[in-house]
C-alpha cells in the first residue's frame, strides 16, 4: 500500500570511516547495536519500531558532474572508491514517542558512540525526528 509509512518517524545516522580499522569498529558496534535493538524495540503498541536496517557501502569518488551522485552510475558503471566506508542506521517508528522513547533507553550508547567517533575519527551526522513524506510497497 502506497504512503503506509508517511508521517512516521526516523532517524538516520550516517557514519563515515576512514580506512578499514574505523570500520571494523563500526560493524562491531552495529552488532551491539542490533542485539540492543532486538531485545529492547517495541514490536506492538505507540511505541512500536516498524523498520530497522543498518547499510554500509564504499564512498565513491564524485567527478563532480552530479552533486548527488557520482556520474558513472548513470551509466551503468561503478565509479572509483575513495577508500572510506559510509554506514547508515535506519529506524522508523509508528510515532515520534517511539524514537523519542528508544533515545531515552539508548542514552547509555551514547559514550560508546562518542568514544567510537573520537577514537577512530568517524565523520557522523544525526539527522533525528524527521516525518516520512513518501513512502511506496510498504
Amino acid at each position: 500500500m502506497a504512503n503506509a509509512l508517511k508521517g512516521k518517524s526516523t532517524v538516520f545516522l550516517i557514519f563515515i570511516a576512514p580506512n578499514e580499522d574505523a570500520a571494523e569498529a563500526v560493524r562491531g558496534f552495529f552488532e551491539n547495536h542490533y542485539e540492543f535493538m532486538r531485545e529492547k524495540s517495541h514490536r506492538e503498541g505507540p511505541l512500536k519500531l516498524l523498520q530497522y536496517s543498518v547499510s554500509e557501502s564504499p564512498e565513491w569518488k564524485n567527478d563532480g558532474t552530479f552533486i548527488a551522485c557520482p556520474a558513472p552510475f548513470f551509466e551503468g558503471k561503478f565509479p572509483e572508491k575513495t577508500g572510506r566506508t559510509i554506514f547508515v542506521l535506519s529506524e522508523i517508528y509508528e510515532n515520534e514517542n517511539g524514537l523519542h522513547h528508544h533515545f531515552i533507553e539508548s542514552k547509555d550508547f551514547a559514550s560508546e558512540f562518542d568514544s567510537m567517533i573520537t577514537t577512530f575519527n568517524l565523520e557522523d551526522m544525526c539527522l533525528n525526528q524527521m516525518k516520512v513524506i513518501k513512502s511506496l510497497w510498504d
